[in-house]
Order: C-alpha cells, then sequence, then structure tokens
C-alpha cells in the first residue's frame, strides 16, 4: 500500500496556513514594538532592547530640578526652625503676661479687702463715737433730781408753773429701758392728781416740780422712786423711762 499523494487543495490549504501564521507574527511584532517605543526604548527586529537616546532638554530641566529641590531643602528646614522659635516665644510670652494678670488680680483683690476692713473698721469707731458722744450728751442734758430721779425738758411750757398740792393734768407714755425704742408699758392721753398728794408715784411729784404748762419732759425714774422691786414690765428693779407733757395746771 503506498503514500497517497498530495493533491492540489491539499497543497493551497497548507500554504494559506502559513500565510495566515505569518501575518499574526507580524501583527504580534508591530504590537510589542509599540509598546517598548512607549516605555522609551525601541527593539530591533530580534526582540533587543536598544538604547534610547537621552533628551538633552528634559536632562537639564531634571538637573534644574534636582539642584532647586537641594538648594531649597535647608531653606524649608530653616523656615521650619524660625516657626517653632516664635511659636514658643509666644507661648512663653502669654504665660508670662497669665502670670501679671493672675499677680495684678490677687494685687487688686488683697488692696480691696484691706479697704474694706479698713472702712469697717473706721465706721465701727464712728458708730462707737456716736453712741458714747449721744451717751455723754445725754447724761450732761439730764437734771437729777431727789432719789436718783433724772428729768430733761424736751418742750419748755409757757403756761402756769405746777405748784405743789395743786392738781394737773398730764399725757404720758411709760417705755422700758428706752425713751424712744422701748416697750410700751403704760400710757393715757389725759390723766389727773395732785401733786405731792402721794397719788402717784414719787418719781412723778419729784420730777415734775418746776414744769409749765405746754412743757414736755422726760424722767427715768429709778426703782426707790417708783415701784421697788415690783416688776410693771419692764423687769424687777428696773428703771422706767417717762414722757409726759403737762396740759392743765388747777388755778
Amino acid at each position: 500500500m503506498g503514500r497517497r499523494k498530495r493533491s492540489r487543495q491539499d497543497e493551497t490549504d497548507e500554504l494559506e496556513s502559513y500565510e495566515r501564521e505569518w501575518l499574526v507574527q507580524r501583527v504580534n511584532a508591530s504590537k510589542q514594538q509599540d509598546i517598548t517605543q512607549h516605555d522609551g526604548g525601541v527593539k530591533d527586529s530580534q526582540g533587543n532592547q536598544s538604547v534610547r537616546k537621552p533628551n538633552r532638554k528634559s536632562t537639564s530641566l531634571d538637573h534644574e530640578s534636582s539642584t532647586t529641590t537641594s538648594a531649597t531643602a535647608p531653606a524649608l528646614e530653616q523656615d521650619r526652625i524660625e516657626r517653632q522659635r516664635l511659636k514658643k516665644q509666644r507661648q512663653k510670652e502669654r504665660r508670662k503676661e497669665k502670670k501679671i494678670a493672675v499677680a495684678a488680680s490677687r494685687e487688686s483683690t488683697t488692696k480691696y479687702k484691706v479697704e474694706l476692713d479698713k472702712n469697717i473698721q473706721l465706721e465701727k469707731k464712728r458708730q462707737l463715737e456716736n453712741k458714747q458722744s449721744k451717751a455723754k450728751n445725754a447724761a450732761q442734758s439730764f437734771r437729777t433730781f431727789n432719789k436718783g430721779v433724772k428729768c430733761l425738758d424736751l418742750v419748755v411750757g409757757k403756761g402756769p408753773m405746777v405748784q405743789h398740792r395743786k392738781k394737773v393734768h398730764v399725757s404720758y407714755t411709760l417705755r422700758a429701758k428706752s425713751h424712744t425704742t422701748g416697750k410700751i408699758l403704760d400710757s393715757s392721753k389725759i390723766f389727773g392728781f395732785r401733786v405731792g398728794k402721794g397719788e402717784v408715784i414719787q418719781g412723778w411729784d419729784i420730777g415734775l416740780e418746776y414744769m409749765k404748762v405746754g412743757g414736755i419732759r422726760r424722767l427715768i425714774v429709778p426703782p426707790q422712786a417708783g415701784y421697788g422691786s415690783k416688776d410693771v414690765g419692764a423687769g424687777k428693779g428696773a428703771d422706767l423711762y417717762f414722757e409726759i407733757e403737762l396740759l392743765h395746771v388747777a388755778p
């Protein structure tokens, strides 16, 4: 059995297959060359990488950029250091200003307290002096009669004078501890009695002597000229504070 003879059709098919393979290789080679050129090199027909000639202008710019970067780096570092120094200096100044403000505030507070204490002491001293002055004036103004009865004329009357054993009419207010602020123990708009007849306490018989109609007199009656140890509201053995106005003296 011998080999089959190749037909013309088989030869044609084989030729077309070779041609297609050659075209595919050419297309692939062309694509590879484009990629290599884009990356900066050129390949020859055997696929070897050729060296691309450097661009003088690009090299010069790269050199200048490198030189500028090298020259700028120290300047940037120096600028950063200077900013840090200024920042620390400002922080130090702010701390110093804060300390000064706090010290000034403390000093102001201390001065205020000292001045306040001084004013309080002066006010206390002034009040004490006024109190002592009032007490002194009161002591000098009151006259002392028998049995320690004291009297002070607020208004000197211009009418008839009180006479012994004559009937008089008065209005009065009795207080405890003070003529002005003490508790009111008794009062009357009009009250009549005969002077020196024992119809009232001895402090009245003594304290109304030489008083004239229209006059107003304050009396401080001690217990020995008043109610003795009896408590009439001011306490046992307390002084009695009367304010009396003489309304009428019988002829």
